[in-house]
């Protein structure tokens, strides 16, 4: 298959290697020519791609999201967009009728999700990243939570912010407390679900399952070529689209207690 890679940044150079390894074509297009890569089809604007392509995949700065894939879907594409499709759920409304459109979410190919308890009394997590994201820790770190969440609470309900060198959310699901704590350039980076005070650790980092200090389940796996996997073949979740739109809406909701 021949995919358009639409930016060749930090993440999108992630998408360049997967797309090889799964022995696609990939089509680059950055606005930035010195992100040519040597070997590859290039160029700075969507319109100038002279290629059949079979699909898309969108990773640029998030403000561009919706700007840049609208005309793809148009055309009728299927779309792979990094998170967060767009910075308002206004502007997302653009493109989310689109039954195409799909959007990352690399953490539902985690393996530890399948140990989620079905009783849970209280909730922490963690996600502290090594590197510097476009718009905070907010948007960039906590929406992968926050889709997460949705799969296995009805309702979510964000309570207070606290900003700083590591942000905290603090909220509740379906009336269970929850915590999530977010930062850029941590010296101790972490991603864990840490569930009824610790009962119960899954360290999606490092891809363990963690009983009562004990070890349970390890199973290492490259969720990001799972993910392009799925688009590719037609079988990414559906439910992608509705669940960002949900995302959105909570964003948006604690950037206003920030305000308050």
């Amino acid at each position: 298959m021949r995919i358009l890679l639409v930016g060749v940044g930090n993440m999108g150079r992630k998408y360049l290697t997967k797309i090889t390894e799964l022995g696609h074509t990939p089509i680059l297009c950055d606005t930035d020519p010195g992100k040519r890569v040597n070997g590859f089809s290039f160029y700075c604007h969507v319109e100038e791609v002279k290629e059949q392509v079979d699909a898309a995949i969108v990773a640029i700065e998030p403000s561009q999201h919706v700007k840049v894939s609208k005309p793809l879907l148009e055309m009728g594409l299927p779309v792979l967009l990094e998170k967060p499709p767009a910075l308002s759920y206004r502007e997302f409304q653009e493109i989310e009728p689109y039954t195409h459109l799909y959007i990352s979410e690399i953490e539902t190919f985690s393996s530890c999700l399948k140990y989620f308890p079905e009783k849970v009394q209280s909730l922490s997590i963690e996600r502290l990243g090594r590197s510097k994201g476009y718009v905070s820790p907010l948007w960039d770190l906590a929406w992968h939570d926050l889709y997460l969440l949705q799969l296995f609470f009805e309702n979510i309900r964000i309570t207070q912010v606290k900003t700083g060198e590591v942000w905290e959310i603090n909220g509740e699901v379906d009336r269970i407390p929850f915590s999530l704590k977010v930062a850029w350039e941590h010296p101790a980076p972490s991603r864990k679900w840490i569930i009824n005070e610790g009962e119960l650790i899954l360290d999606l980092a490092k891809e363990e399952v963690w009983v009562k200090g004990e070890l349970l389940h390890s199973e290492p796996r490259d969720k990001l070529k799972l993910m392009i996997q799925a688009f590719l073949k037609d079988e990414f979740n559906q439910r992608s689209r509705e669940r960002a739109k949900r995302n959105l809406s909570l964003l948006e909701e604690a950037e206003s207690l920030l305000r308050t």
